[in-house]
């Protein structure tokens, strides 16, 4: 709430209007450059997702050699699946994750 001896200061005073309007631009300017680093970070990333976009596959999608199944059921199954990501071998991912997705079922 604004108290009614500054509402008085700011209508009567011009210069303390000018110096109401400098104190905020500059509480504004020091209160965005707290999200510099964010910023610095957001380029980066979007700098790595375009890196990883316009790289060219190994894979050729026109290629036609390789094993072409003559059937498929569509169940996936998983058997005691561990993981974990190189970059931090010391985070385990999955440890003996079994899982089995049955063709047409659908679950919530």
């Amino acid at each position: 709430m604004v108290s009614p001896v500054f509402l008085v200061l700011m209508l009567l005073i011009p210069d303390f209007q000018v110096f109401f309007a400098f104190s905020m631009a500059a509480m504004g300017i020091s209160q965005s450059g707290s999200l510099v680093p964010d910023s610095t970070n957001s380029k980066s990333a979007a700098a790595s997702v375009f890196a990883i976009l316009d790289r060219k596959s190994l894979i050729d999608p026109s290629d036609d050699s390789g094993l072409t199944l003559e059937e498929v059921k569509g169940e996936i199954e998983f058997k005691n699946v561990s993981f974990k990501y190189p970059t931090r071998p010391d985070v385990q991912i999955f440890r003996d994750l079994s899982l089995t997705i049955h063709s047409g079922k659908v679950t919530f």
